[in-house]
């Protein structure tokens, strides 16, 4: 066992990524069987891992990176049952039944947390904090009239208040009791420890391409090894496991985080969040030196889409507006979330395919969610009936919210046309050194990237999850599809799916660079 720092290989890093996590480097076996194989070491894989470890299975789990370096170590780390999703419009989707269902979910993974942090020993700040939920505009305050009563039929305890605890004003606005906030690396280096404590295995640096349904489930590795378990979790965030079906039901966005270093109690801690739009959220964390750190985040855009150099300055501008006090910046970084067209995560059986299960469309509550699948998919595993079980399940209806499905599939399928266009630049000679740019090649697109010492590196700009054209994120320095959100560091290797398959080389006649040669002798016509 080493110790590494989580990072998904973003250029970004947030606070928590300072946190020393284990990483468990092992070969895994030609024949590798396991009761259940969980692919993915974040919150949801390793809470799934951990309780089936307690019902006595033998877990494998595996990941292509260290222990919570995707995008577990890239959230605020809100835990909250008050949901981003408001709960007038989960009535309208789900029923009062449902919105209940939903409500009383969250609050169990809240206190599923709390009580695994309590039992296992683990040290990860959980604190219990009220949330609020704000708006100054009239319209704002319809909504939150309309919330409040969803949200107590719901079984929420809220009640109005007449502002926030903030340093400006903002305005009436709803308090939800019982939330929380924790660290959520140092959380999930416990559950880690107490899964290899309680027998199970974790494997580090294992890229999964493919899982097969069946009476044997069959996970393929990039390196051609197979793992047979008789069931498999898919908690890869987008659900690798599910080419089609579930990237077409749920839309990726990015969403962005600055962190300020704060004197101890200029902000009071708790969630905060706002009915703007774009929206934002706030919490403080503990910093060092007995310091505070301010985290405010927001201007979140299709993965792809918006323009991510935008983001963090809108939200310096807005947090210093409203937060004269605050000291320096001491980090800044973007996660990526997945929001499903009705508003619930899709947790349990992946439809078509035998024994394989998912847990994906956090919505902006992945950290609640994850825990949630660590209480539902271990008891369908072993076909327990579940109250949660059809609310969250994969194969319900895309018909509850027919028209955000519609809406998000128009943004999904018009950067096609980027097929047609000529191309992010002209020329390999505009790219700048550890900046990145699409570029024309007949037929072809490619990714180019240009390294810190003026070497350019070569892809086809085709996502292989179905076939759009990647863009460059200068934020990240990575390759984003704008259709369905799988990315790419800047060297073609994939970082979140739905694809499972790095970018593939670029296709013949392009004759490939070669490292240190002048920017004119890369060509850009056939040979």
């Amino acid at each position: 066992m080493k110790f590494t720092i989580a990072n998904d290989s973003g250029a970004t890093t947030s606070t928590w990524m300072s946190e020393a996590v284990p990483c468990f480097a092992a070969v895994i076996p030609a024949d590798a069987h396991a009761d259940v194989c969980v692919v993915g070491a974040g919150i949801a894989g390793l809470s799934v891992a951990l309780t089936l470890i307690q019902d006595g299975f033998d877990v494998l789990v595996v990941d292509q990176g260290p222990i919570g370096g995707g995008q577990t170590a890239r959230t605020s780390a809100h835990l909250a049952s008050a949901l981003d999703d408001r709960f007038y419009m989960l009535e309208k989707r789900f029923g009062k039944r449902g919105a209940k269902l939903a409500a009383g979910s969250h609050a169990s993974a809240i206190d599923a947390i709390e009580t695994t942090a309590r039992t296992f020993g683990i040290d990860c700040d959980f604190r219990r904090v009220d949330g609020y939920l704000f708006g100054p505009s009239k319209h704002a305050r319809k909504e939150l009239s309309r919330e409040r009563e969803a949200a107590r039929r719901a079984g929420l305890l809220v009640d109005d208040v007449d502002r926030a605890p903030l340093p400006f004003d903002s305005g009436p606005c709803l308090r939800f009791a019982n939330q929380a906030q924790f660290h959520p690396l140092a959380y999930v280096r416990g559950l880690a420890d107490a899964v290899i404590a309680g027998g199970g295995r974790i494997v580090n640096g294992v890229h999964v391409v493919k899982i097969a349904g069946g009476a044997q489930v069959e996970i393929e590795t990039q390196d051609g090894r197979k793992i047979h378990a008789g069931a498999a979790v898919d908690t890869t965030d987008t659900a690798i496991s599910s080419r089609f079906n579930l990237p077409t039901r749920e839309a990726a966005y990015r969403s962005y985080v600055v962190a300020f270093d704060v004197a101890p109690g200029y902000v009071p801690h708790g969630l905060y969040w706002d009915t703007e739009d774009p929206y934002h959220y706030i919490r403080v964390a503990p910093g060092d030196n007995g310091r505070e750190v301010l985290l405010v985040g927001g201007e979140d855009h299709r993965v792809g889409q918006g323009d991510p150099e935008q983001a963090f300055p809108k939200l310096v501008a807005w947090t210093e507006q409203r937060f004269p006090r605050t000291g320096e910046i001491v980090a800044q970084w973007s996660g990526q979330i997945m929001e499903p067209v009705d508003g619930l995560a899709y947790i349990g059986a992946l439809p078509r395919e035998k024994n394989v299960f998912v847990a994906t469309g956090d919505s902006g509550n992945g950290l609640t969610h994850g825990a949630i699948a660590g209480l539902l998919i271990p008891a369908l595993i072993q076909d327990q009936e579940h109250p949660w079980a059809e609310l969250y399940a994969p194969k319900r209806s895309r018909l509850r919210a027919a028209l955000t499905f519609a809406k998000e599939a128009v943004s999904s399928n018009l950067p096609y046309r980027d097929w047609l266009a000529s191309g992010e630049v002209s020329s390999v000679k505009q790219i700048m050194p550890d900046s990145g740019a699409t570029v024309r090649h007949g037929v072809h697109v490619l990714a180019v990237y240009r390294d810190e010492a003026g070497a350019c590196h070569t892809k086809s700009a085709r996502c292989p999850h179905m076939s759009g054209v990647v863009r460059w994120n200068a934020v990240e320095k990575t390759w984003d599809c704008p259709c369905h959100g799988s990315r790419f560091d800047a060297l073609g290797r994939v970082l979140n799916g739905p694809a499972a398959m790095d970018l593939a080389d670029a296709p013949t006649p392009v004759e490939k660079p070669v490292p240190m040669l002048p920017v004119d002798a890369f060509p850009l016509k056939p040979a």
